[in-house]
């Protein structure tokens, strides 16, 4: 098989989402590409066996003094299984003592209650709840209200932050920025500088695409992402068609954010909401277009990245009906595509 092109993955295919939002097609012509890398998964034993009324299952958790889980997968999600097997199973321990946990389907039928009120089917909680990576975490209050979100998958280190800063209730009185930087008193990541990275720290100009990197000394998947993703010839081409920055998300740095108001690194990050280390926040004409906080690998990032570069926000209404269609057109032309291995993306 020769290697897929960048030209034509970011022509062609290159609004392919996570792997989670991709149908896993069957072969038509004996020339029809193939859909690879998908790991199928089953939920726990230990989670929890819902009714699927989430306030009752709320109320339930609460008497015992725990939080709810909704874990949001898709079939054949290979960041839900890995998810499942690390980060879940890892911390099985603290999970099971101060959370009870509940597995959807993000394309299931089965019905769900969200408000006590009404039902609807599972995948229609997830269009309501704008799911947009598998697995989606949810952690829910004693009153089924949303209380934390985590999108996409987070390692065993990450979790385990958020499962602490739900358990303490510190959302309650902080965000979870705050938290994770009191917790990560030990620095265990030190910085990379790449040849693509830019020095500007004025990010008021809408003359090109920008994408900021937040990354902080407590990250533990930093070192993953820049040996597994970010020097791959790929991602290489996709990012010089931005001005790329990182930022220390805990660093008084002067800048001028993309709004044009002088601040620091810290502060900016705050206000975009930034929650983990690495986050890609990825803006076109001064917007914030898109935001990667969690491990993608490198066709999908690739994807994502080329989606706000070629501004196909413009002539798409939703992220899903774009990659949908590039995904089929990738296929018929007789493109293999990869989205398990985070080094080949495609090939035909």
């Amino acid at each position: 098989m020769r290697k897929f092109n960048l030209s034509y993955a970011a022509g062609l295919i290159a609004a392919i989402a996570i792997s989670q939002f991709v149908f896993m097609s069957g072969a038509g012509a004996d020339d029809r590409g193939k859909l690879i890398g998908g790991m199928e998964h089953s939920y726990p034993e230990w989670f929890k066996e819902s009714f699927l009324d989430f306030k009752e299952d709320a109320r339930e958790a609460a008497d015992a003094n725990k939080h709810t889980i909704l874990f949001m997968s898709l079939n054949g999600c290979s960041y839900c299984t890995r998810m499942l097997n690390e980060s879940f199973a890892e911390n099985r321990a603290l999970i099971e003592k101060d959370f009870d946990t509940i597995g959807l389907n993000i394309k299931g039928d089965r019905m769900v209650m969200s408000d006590g009120e009404n039902e609807i089917t599972e995948k229609q909680l997830a269009r309501k709840m704008r799911v947009r990576f598998t697995p989606t975490i949810v952690f829910l209050d004693e009153n089924a209200e949303t209380v934390f979100r985590i999108n996409g998958f987070w390692d065993s280190a990450q979790f385990r932050n958020a499962l602490a800063y739900i358990s303490t209730r510190s959302y309650q009185e902080m965000g979870i920025n705050q938290f994770m930087k009191a917790r990560k008193s030990e620095s265990i990541w030190d910085f990379r500088k790449l040849e693509l990275m830019s020095d500007n720290t004025d990010f008021s100009s809408k003359d090109r695409p920008l994408l900021v990197l937040f990354e902080d000394a407590g990250c533990t998947t930093c070192g993953e992402v820049y040996d597994d993703l970010l020097g791959l010839d790929e991602v290489k081409e996709v990012l010089k068609t931005y001005d790329f920055v990182r930022l220390d998300a805990r660093s008084q740095q002067a800048i001028i954010d993309n709004e044009g108001n002088a601040t620091t690194a810290e502060k900016w990050a705050a206000k975009l909401g930034v929650s983990t280390s690495p986050t890609f926040v990825a803006f076109n004409e001064g917007i914030e277009r898109q935001r990667v906080e969690s491990r993608l690998y490198s066709f999908h990032f690739v994807s994502l990245l080329s989606y706000v570069s070629g501004k196909y926000y413009k002539t798409y209404d939703s992220w899903l009906k774009f990659n949908s269609q590039r995904l089929e057109e990738a296929l018929a032309s007789g493109v293999d595509v990869d989205l398990s291995d985070g080094r080949s993306s495609a090939t035909k």
